[in-house]
């Protein structure tokens, strides 16, 4: 029989307490991770959802500086030209305005923007008005707030933006060209914002989720907004790009239990992608 030392015995619990002590570390840091991937995941899916599903496959309507938007859904024998004359206006305003090339082709159901002029409207850029309340809501059609933009300060901040968020820089521009054509003032008439086209509840979302107080209506917090989403999607989806580009289109949630369904936005933006790349 072999009787081990007293001093043995000790230097033997004390490799054995190393050796559980890095274990309950490595356990710890295992678990810590898991957490912190799954409120990831949460948020992600949380975000996903609120995002709408019917999000834009064509720019916004642009107004023009210190102008907003009256929407108008056109009716079966609905023209341009009645309907500028019943709003006071020029079919080739309308036709500008909303981005419609064929003067003579409009469609039933189809939104259109009726530009009028803001009283002390935001036409220059500054920050004169604010689209968050006190309380971190997001005002809906707050014409008011918008900042203006010329296209070159969109890309060149679009480009800071994906260098932030570790995204490729072509993918946010193809992104923010899909959804905006690269304006900052501009709201759809189901109520996305600016570059990013984000709806209210969204960026109220995200700003919960990150503890940052981002205003939708301004120009730099709309990129910042819209990119983070953006990467997001693209760690949870692994930077697969068609499921990446669906998802801000139809929402997190709707890609992983439906599947990509809007090929024609995808496919918009994948070629977008190539023409910046």
């Amino acid at each position: 029989m072999v009787i081990q030392s007293e001093n043995a015995i000790k230097a033997t619990m004390s490799r054995d307490e190393r050796t559980i002590g890095k274990w309950y570390s490595h356990m710890q840091l295992r678990y810590s991770r898991q957490f912190v991937l799954l409120v990831f995941t949460a948020t992600l899916l949380f975000s996903s959802f609120l995002i709408s599903n019917n999000q834009h496959t064509a720019q916004a309507a642009n107004p023009g500086p210190g102008n907003g938007c009256n929407w108008y859904t056109v009716h079966r024998g609905d023209t341009l030209s009645a309907i500028s004359w019943r709003y006071h206006t020029s079919y080739w305003t309308l036709a500008q305005v909303n981005g419609i090339r064929n003067v003579n082709l409009i469609f039933v159901g189809q939104r259109l923007c009726i530009p009028y002029h803001i009283q002390g409207g935001n036409a220059g850029g500054g920050r004169s008005s604010s689209g968050l309340l006190a309380n971190g809501v997001v005002r809906w059609y707050a014409y008011d707030a918008l900042q203006w933009s010329t296209r070159s300060q969109v890309a060149a901040l679009l480009r800071q933006a994906a260098r932030i968020n570790g995204l490729p820089v072509n993918l946010v521009l193809a992104i923010a060209w899909q959804e905006s054509g690269w304006y900052q003032h501009v709201i759809a008439w189901d109520g996305g914002i600016g570059v990013m086209q984000l709806m209210p509840y969204t960026a109220m979302s995200i700003n919960s989720s990150t503890g940052i107080r981002r205003d939708p209506y301004h120009l730099w917090d709309n990129i910042m907004l819209g990119t983070t989403y953006l990467r997001w999607l693209w760690i949870n989806f692994h930077g697969y790009l068609p499921k990446v580009v669906s998802a801000y289109n139809e929402g997190g949630w709707n890609v992983i239990h439906r599947g990509i369904f809007n090929w024609r936005y995808v496919n918009n933006v994948l070629s977008l992608m190539s023409r910046f790349g």
